[in-house]
């Protein structure tokens, strides 16, 4: 059977391939193409995460015909410390997106090129059936590590991506009540001072929106396939990662 095999961040580079189209035995699972493309390559794909059908896997997942599967190295979306906290408040139109918005009438979910805006948010959240609004901007952190950083290349899954901020949604409304998410991440060089995630929660109630503004901060940096390659004044380099799924 065949499978489209798409490589990110680090291992796209070791590889020398972004997607692939690869014949397999029927019935294989994630472990047996992982054992098939270390041969191939000569790669090592421990500890990495996976997914089908941009949806995370574990390496006994049987696979099914034309399946995608991705390898995934540990996840760094976000920035490294907030440079503001949540608060409530209303900061106030629009800036246009690489790549097209998911979700529900009540969620925003974007991956995008573009400089990410607080006003964007607002237009979505603010509503008069919504009396709190709650904002976290994280941005390009300099120095790091007591090193100047000169930029970082985020890189993500988009498509998987919006998934994860979707699912993430639904989980701070099953938590927190009635709500409006607005989520967005940017891709591609940001310098130090830049956004590089926006995330904003509107509910009828305070304490609620402060809430769950504290909870889309921690899942989205543990689940969304965004990865960060920093340029500082000595080198240029993967940021660590983590792995929140099982890896191979």
């Amino acid at each position: 059977m065949q499978l489209n095999v798409v490589f990110f961040a680090r291992l796209k580079r070791e590889t020398g391939v972004e997607y692939l189209s690869l014949e397999v035995a029927e019935g294989s699972d994630v472990r047996a193409v992982a054992q098939l493309l270390e041969a191939r390559f000569g790669i090592s794909l421990g500890g990495c995460m996976t997914a089908v059908n941009e949806t995370y896997a574990s390496p006994d997942t049987v696979l099914s015909p034309g399946a995608e599967l991705a390898f995934l190295p540990p996840v760094a979306g976000g920035s490294g410390e907030p440079t503001t906290t949540p608060s409530t408040g209303a900061p106030s139109a629009s800036a246009p997106a690489d790549d097209g918005p998911a979700g529900d009438v009540q969620t925003h979910c974007e991956v995008t090129a573009a400089p990410l805006r607080l006003e964007t948010a607002d237009a979505f959240l603010v509503k008069p059936e919504y009396g709190a609004q709650a904002y976290f901007v994280g941005t390009v952190r300099s120095p790091n590590k007591g090193r100047t950083v000169e930029f970082i290349e985020y890189e993500g899954y988009a498509p998987m991506a919006r998934r994860v901020m979707q699912g993430a949604a639904d989980t701070a409304r099953e938590q927190y009540g009635d709500l409006r998410v607005f989520l967005q991440h940017r891709v591609g060089r940001l310098l130090p001072g830049e956004a590089s995630i926006l995330i904003g929660v509107a509910s009828p109630h305070r304490r609620a929106a402060l809430e769950a503004c504290d909870f889309l901060i921690e899942h989205l940096k543990l689940h969304v396939p965004v990865w960060k390659h920093e340029a500082d004044e000595d080198s240029q380099h993967w940021v660590d990662g983590q792995t929140a799924h099982e890896t191979l």
